[in-house]
């Protein structure tokens, strides 16, 4: 079930998307009046296909694209009567408003998404302040153990989400201004100076970084579920066992427990646990799994855990669509930057996803809500508005900035250039594919 999920969600994701983008170039050119030869979703075979008026219409097998096939001179020879609803008989302002046009689509598509996604509403828990640690950039800031986050440069952060969201954005400046509520609700003004660049590592995490932990209900160490051949499983921990104490310390609360476990990376653990009000004694050897040290286990979670810690965030419509505006802004201005580092080597490329990772995150959020799905489908259109606007040859940035350069000569750019630097940007593509393919097996294999 969970894989047939995962598939539905991918499809209907990529699908969305791809409709969408491809149909931003259809509408422009139609309006243009340019004739449309074929409108095709997804690429090989044909599944289905019907003619409506000048277009045919194609549903293909493969759904990692799709393309709009126009009337051209430069692809197959045109009749005379014709010439003048040829795409390359159009003034270039006219060829560059139907090229930016799918990218565009695309960013008008994660505007409305998030507007729905702001007026459903979605569940979140408090930004409250636990852990400070010693030195870090929180301390150094004035935060406090029990302060609340309220807003981060002006931009309200309700939720955690919400605070991580207007972080990245305000992450890209040296200096950030949050307004925190303290425990005797006295409202302060903190300034965080960001003396490295966040970005620069953002799998460390927010928390880690700025050098704080949010606040949760204590759980009891009680085990929910044990992995199969996990560390856990070889230690013979079962389900419902309660951990006493770890290498003869008392664990009183989950997190304690896990700290433990992350302190002995391939070291062994002397517990005592109770099972059946009798305490069995067990030796657990967490392993070293991608720079982590991991037991196979979970806690066991009340369904009242998060009642008094959690908050509901819904807009109205006006405020909903503001939201969205500005959300989409946020994510374009992060992904530009983390795209200019990775072109720089300042960062991995190990963060590029291709489609099993995008099938795996679209399946997990299409099983946690329908607002989930709707947040991370908005983020993928973002994603593929701004891949295309890049300007590699076969891209529509591509052809965009060939079109700059025969508005600054005067002239189009020749033939023998295109297919040359075309063939590049195929390559450079392809490379990208591969990368993008590797690191989400290497994910895989890994368990991440």
């Amino acid at each position: 079930m969970t894989f047939l999920t995962t598939l539905f969600a991918f499809i209907i994701a990529i699908g969305i998307l791809v409709t969408v983008h491809e149909f931003g170039h259809f509408w422009v050119a139609k309006k243009l009046g340019i004739k449309v030869l074929r409108f095709s979703i997804g690429f090989g075979k044909i599944l289905k296909s019907w003619q409506l008026g000048e277009t045919e219409y194609t549903l293909c097998l493969l759904p990692f694209g799709g393309f709009v096939k126009m009337l051209d001179e430069n692809q197959a020879a045109v009749e005379p009567q014709e010439r003048h609803l040829a795409f390359n008989r159009q003034s270039v302002y006219a060829r560059i408003a139907v090229v930016a046009a799918g990218p565009a689509a695309n960013f008008i598509l994660a505007i409305i998404l998030y507007t729905i996604f702001f007026m459903i509403g979605t569940n979140g828990v408090k930004p409250v302040v636990g852990l400070v640690k010693n030195g870090s950039i929180a301390e150094q800031s004035g935060l406090q153990s029990g302060d609340q986050f309220i807003s981060i440069n002006r931009q309200k952060t309700p939720s955690i989400g919400e605070f991580s969201i207007n972080f990245l954005q305000a992450a890209q400046y040296p200096t950030v201004q949050m307004e925190v509520q303290s425990k005797n609700t006295d409202l302060k003004d903190l300034v965080f100076i960001l003396k490295t660049d966040f970005f620069a590592n953002p799998q460390q995490g927010i928390g880690q970084y700025l050098g704080f932990e949010f606040a949760l209900p204590k759980l009891t160490p009680i085990i929910n579920q044990v992995v199969e051949n996990s560390p856990a499983s070889n230690a013979g921990i079962q389900t419902h066992d309660k951990i006493i104490t770890a290498n003869g310390a008392p664990i009183k609360t989950w997190v304690e427990f896990v700290k433990v476990i992350k302190n002995n990376p391939n070291k062994p653990i002397q517990l005592q646990i109770m099972r059946n009000d009798h305490l069995v004694e067990l030796s657990l050897t967490p392993e070293n799994k991608n720079s982590t040290a991991k037991a196979g286990v979970s806690v066991m979670i009340p369904n009242d855990y998060l009642d008094e810690w959690q908050v509901f965030v819904r807009k109205n419509p006006i405020d909903a669509f503001l939201s969205a505006n500005m959300r989409v802004y946020q994510l374009s201005l992060l992904n530009l930057k983390i795209i200019k580092k990775m072109l720089l080597g300042e960062t991995s490329i190990k963060q590029i996803t291709g489609p099993i990772g995008i099938a795996d995150y679209a399946g997990r959020n299409l099983r946690a809500s329908l607002s989930a799905f709707l947040a991370f489908l908005a983020l993928l259109s973002i994603g593929l508005g701004l891949l295309n606007l890049l300007p590699i040859p076969i891209l529509d940035g591509g052809h965009l900035l060939l079109y700059l350069l025969e508005l600054l000569k005067g002239t189009p750019v020749n033939q023998v250039s295109q297919r040359i630097l075309m063939g590049i940007g195929l390559f450079v593509i392809l490379s990208l594919t591969f990368v993008a393919v590797y690191n989400d097996l290497s994910r895989l294999l890994q368990g991440s």
